[in-house]
């Protein structure tokens, strides 16, 4: 399927899935810290974007950084727990750049500005060197699309911005937040090619050796998967992933499943989720955490979910706190 007619496709399907009046959500972007106690969030205000943390015994969230303004990224932790990771842009024409900081959001050092946008750093096991995401070019390739960042690469470097090298050559259309096997051997993501989403895994050894592609067999109306988020299992042997199959009333559910690498076996985990996003996993691996609209006559509510991968039990996770 061509790229345009593949962007078509999407609109439709979150057209579809949301109806006439889902509303913006109040947070995105989460992630678990090292220790499963709480988790930092993205919450968006006044034209700009914050990282919150927010424990789960309380749900209360606070500001875990300090920026006045400007548009701070999903952060990820490093595996001692003393760090975290992010990207930050001062402002819509300003370049992403990545931030280390102190896990209170203290010292932080920002990388210097480069050519292309950098996004998404995941630590290495080592704790001395971290994966990114980096965007080549920023637009839109039809005419009904919004722009965005396209021509995706991924890039290791040490913590301080240099010793950078190249893990890609693909320039992916668009790409998912990316995955780190527990050995830090390989490196997990989705894709969107012009033959529908796949879940790609590259060798962070030796690269740019040919990557594995995955096509889970979760089957719609559409023919082809439509999926969000992937991530490792701390086996390293199951992956996690969020996919859109068929709904009630022509809609789509976004369910959460479980599949083993090996044999590419599929375990649906969730059943009639409606539609939600945001996917992650607890360090531990037996919880998982994703945003669900709750429809009302007035309106969707976004809320969180925390779904335990061996009872498949539901838990909504009230957040409060956030300005």
């Amino acid at each position: 399927m061509p790229r345009v007619s593949r962007i078509a496709l999407c609109l439709v399907l979150v057209a579809i899935s949301a109806g006439c009046s889902r509303t913006k959500p109040p947070f995105d972007g989460f992630t678990f810290s090292p220790d499963g106690t709480y988790i930092t969030a993205i919450h968006s205000r006044s034209g700009s974007s914050f990282i919150y943390k927010i424990p789960i015994d309380t749900g209360k969230a606070m500001r875990l950084t300090n920026a006045a303004e400007g548009f701070e990224g999903i952060p990820s932790f490093s595996p001692d727990g003393k760090r975290i990771a992010y990207s930050y842009s001062a402002g819509q024409q300003s370049r992403s750049r990545i931030v280390i900081a102190s896990v209170d959001g203290s010292s932080s050092h920002t990388w210097p500005t480069s050519e292309a946008n950098d996004f998404s750093p995941l630590f290495l096991p080592d704790n001395k060197t971290i994966v990114f995401a980096r965007s080549g070019y920023y637009g839109n390739y039809s005419p009904i699309a919004p722009q965005a960042h396209h021509q995706w690469n991924f890039y290791v470097g040490d913590l301080d911005g240099t010793n950078i090298h190249q893990l890609t050559n693909d320039d992916f259309y668009m790409v998912s937040r990316a995955s780190i096997s527990p050995d830090g051997k390989t490196l997990l993501f989705v894709s969107s090619e012009s033959h529908g989403d796949v879940i790609a895994i590259c060798s962070l050894e030796q690269p740019p050796m040919p990557r594995l592609v995955l096509k889970p067999r979760v089957q719609n109306r559409l023919g082809e998967a439509v999926i969000s988020d992937a991530m490792f299992l701390p086996d390293g042997k199951n992956i996690l992933f969020s996919a859109a199959t068929d709904g009630a009333g022509g809609s789509y559910d976004y369910d959460i499943y479980r599949m083993e690498l090996h044999a590419q076996t599929v375990e649906k985990l969730t059943t009639a989720n409606g539609y939600s996003y945001g996917l992650q996993l607890s360090p531990d691996g037996r919880t998982g955490l994703f945003v669900k609209n709750i429809p009302h006559w007035y309106g969707d509510e976004a809320k969180v979910f925390l779904l335990d991968l061996v009872t498949r039990k539901l838990t909504p996770l009230n957040i409060t706190g956030l300005e």
